[in-house]
């Protein structure tokens, strides 16, 4: 992977984290600690979300996973099956970049 491919790939997984956390503020405590509740929840098992959020999977499924195929659909793919694939393998990157930045991902709470 190149210089630009991993500044790119990094942005990507911002940006899926940026709109899970923003549902998670909307459907739990805008604390201090909520991404790092959202990573405790989601860290094992992307489906810990649900029990977490209590959304029957929608903010996995609609605030997440979908962040990543959409991008990945706009960018790589032209089979939907293939991106539908690689956006659940996205979102298990996406989760452990957070468990690794949850300071700097925390940061939309200042905003």
């Amino acid at each position: 992977m190149t210089k630009a491919e991993k500044i790119e790939r990094k942005k990507v997984l911002t940006d899926m984290n940026d709109f899970l956390l923003e549902y998670a503020s909307k459907k739990l405590d805008n604390s201090e600690t909520l991404a790092k509740q959202v990573y405790e929840a989601g860290k094992d098992d992307l489906t810990g979300l649900d029990k977490l959020f209590d959304d029957d999977g929608f903010g996995r499924k609609e605030q997440f996973i979908a962040v990543g195929m959409g991008i990945l659909r706009d960018t790589t793919h032209d089979d939907p099956d293939q991106a539908e694939l690689d956006g659940e393998k996205l979102a298990k990157e996406a989760m452990a970049y957070l468990g690794r930045h949850i300071d700097e991902l925390q940061y939309w709470k200042d905003n």
